[in-house]
């Protein structure tokens, strides 16, 4: 095994496990900020990912800080003025997209993410891609190595700090649970509540500039053009009901999906193009923001909050700001940082992911979910609330 480390190197060594858009944009700003940062990633870019690729209006602000808005808006993406949820019965209602500040984009996170990780390498941070992280090393301050694979074989990567941005896996938060605590590894594994599927298709019939949520037994799903002509259908579904469809996907589209109706008449001569991807989902809500007194998390790998928000583009890229404060503005030290980020991540997410958890309540049952909203978006006050809601706290503020 080599050991990959910064000996004559006086600056501390920040190291991100993942290069989604949270750990990309941490990355970014921490080496603008003259800081040493490298970034391991499991998987060869670009690459496909599970995901809505719904970047909402706020997303802008972010990316024209972090230098990449321009390259993002001229990626061939769809301008996205409003999202439009359906009921089963195909009744609906519509949020326009300029009450978050402007219009969203869609794009795929193959293209957003690739954009990303150049602008990290143009930034000066080290990427290291097809690197698997497979265990951690402690030592008195924390985390001091990562064990990670690729086809050179194992080695080592040395760091004073490490950002856990590997998403609802939460990969460093596991390992460093399991190497502190052996007894974690006879834990009993949770079983995943929830299953996301996703498949670009072409030949969708939706409204351009439209994203468009539909609901339908056991779950609920959108569908929204992205560039090269593409829709991409993403949608969550209970692990019951898929079970109890056989986790058939052409029974899971014809006999679940398709009891919308907008869904099905939307939907049901599109051609698929490319994978189709599948995941469990385990759990929505907080996780640790911090682990060891060395170790953060991002993104969504902090919290997964639920997909109907249109906000996990925002989370990603707002927690990873918020860290990359907290770390600039203490300097590195930990100790700080970590009280710094624990009270902020609090003050801007808890009450946002409080929100989605009572709508979440009503996303997986038709009935309940036809009534939600035409209860609430029947006024455009209420509508407006309960929008935002999935938004508190957020500011472009720094603090």
């Amino acid at each position: 095994m080599t050991r990959q480390t910064t000996m004559g190197n006086t600056r501390k060594e920040i190291v991100v496990a993942g290069a989604g858009p949270a750990g990309s944009s941490v990355a970014i700003r921490l080496a603008d900020a003259g800081h040493s940062v490298t970034i391991i990633e499991r998987e060869r870019f670009p690459r496909h990912k599970l995901c809505g690729e719904f970047i909402s209006p706020e997303c802008i602000g972010h990316f024209r800080e972090i230098g990449v808005s321009d390259a993002m808006l001229s990626s061939g993406g769809q301008s996205i003025k409003e999202t439009r949820f359906y009921a089963a019965s195909g009744r609906s209602v519509g949020i326009q997209s300029e009450i978050f500040g402007g219009n969203a984009l869609s794009l795929s996170r193959a293209r957003m993410d690739d954009v990303l990780l150049e602008r990290a390498r143009s930034a000066g941070v080290r990427v290291l891609t097809e690197t698997a992280v497979i265990g951690v090393e402690l030592g008195a301050n924390g985390i001091s190595s990562l064990r990670v694979r690729n086809e050179s074989g194992l080695s080592q990567i040395e760091g004073s700090i490490f950002i856990d941005a590997t998403g609802r896996a939460g990969t460093l938060s596991k390992l460093s649970a399991k190497k502190a605590d052996k007894a974690s590894k006879t834990r009993q594994a949770k079983q995943p509540g929830f299953v996301g599927f996703k498949q670009h298709v072409r030949g969708a019939k939706i409204t351009p500039g439209t994203c468009e949520i539909y609901f339908f037994p056991g779950g609920y799903g959108g569908v929204t053009y992205i560039e090269n002509g593409l829709a991409n259908h993403c949608f969550i579904m209970t692990s019951e009901r898929v079970r109890s469809l056989g986790a058939d996907q052409n029974r899971i589209l014809t006999e679940a999906v398709f009891r919308n109706r907008r869904a099905q008449a939307t939907l049901s001569n599109a051609d698929p193009v490319g994978d189709r991807l599948a995941v469990a989902v385990d759990s929505f809500g907080s996780r640790n923001t911090t682990g060891h007194q060395n170790l953060f998390s991002v993104g969504d790998a902090a919290a997964f909050i639920d997909p109907f928000t249109g906000s996990g583009m925002l989370l990603a890229l707002e927690s990873s700001r918020v860290l990359s404060d907290c770390l600039i503005e203490s300097d590195l030290e930990t100790l700080s940082a970590v009280n710094a980020y624990t009270v902020r991540y609090a003050k801007r997410f808890c009450g946002r992911l409080r929100t989605s958890s009572l709508l979440r309540r009503a996303a997986f049952v038709p009935g309940i979910a036809s009534f939600s909203i035409f209860s609430l978006f029947h006024s455009q006050t209420v509508m407006r609330t309960f929008a935002r809601a999935t938004r508190r706290g957020f500011s472009l503020s720094r603090k």
